[in-house]
């Protein structure tokens, strides 16, 4: 996609997003005080983000192949469903939401490949971000679904590199004027 078919605004709110997806990534990793409850809360208004960013773009940008499209507007719906629920059922288990949070995870890194793989258009550096990307995301929400009782250092450590990994994703991908 070319700079005159991806608005200023658009580029904005990814590189803002990207911005609050990399501050919440390190926050969680980085807090000594971070109880289980506010990983779940900050995990889901992460997703909930993702989630209107992938949904937005999937409807409103022109020249997407189809594959993209479905995928940006599946897993942002995937996101936002799965992250809503989270806070309707706060009262079930913390591992039980972590890992309802993990499959939209695992969402978003899937539509990730596939975007990557189906852009033609976008340039290499930017597709294989994606696929790369995308791939790490989908291992570390796999992996945290399946460990869930791993441990709660380990889980913040694969949530925040997951947030992490989507944060720079957005934001490389908005410098460089191209879309995600």
């Amino acid at each position: 996609m070319s700079l005159e078919e991806y608005p200023q605004w658009i580029r904005g709110i990814d590189v803002f997003i990207g911005l609050v997806t990399v501050l919440v990534g390190a926050w969680v990793l980085f807090s000594p005080d971070l109880v289980e409850a506010t990983l779940v809360v900050s995990v889901a208004i992460g997703l909930f983000l993702i989630g209107v960013v992938r949904f937005g773009k999937g409807i409103s940008l022109n020249g997407l192949a189809m594959s993209s499209r479905v995928m940006k507007i599946a897993s942002g719906i995937g996101a936002i469903v799965l992250s809503l629920l989270s806070f309707v059922f706060s009262s079930l288990t913390v591992t039980f939401l972590i890992t309802l949070l993990t499959f939209a995870i695992m969402l978003v890194g899937l539509s990730r490949i596939v975007v990557g793989y189906g852009e033609k258009e976008s340039s290499t550096w930017l597709r294989w971000t994606n696929i790369i990307g995308g791939g790490v995301v989908f291992f570390f929400g796999f992996f945290a679904a399946i460990f869930s009782g791993l441990g709660f250092f380990t889980l913040r450590l694969m949530l925040s590199c997951v947030f992490i990994v989507l944060g720079l994703i957005r934001i490389a991908a908005a410098s460089k004027s191209e879309m995600i």
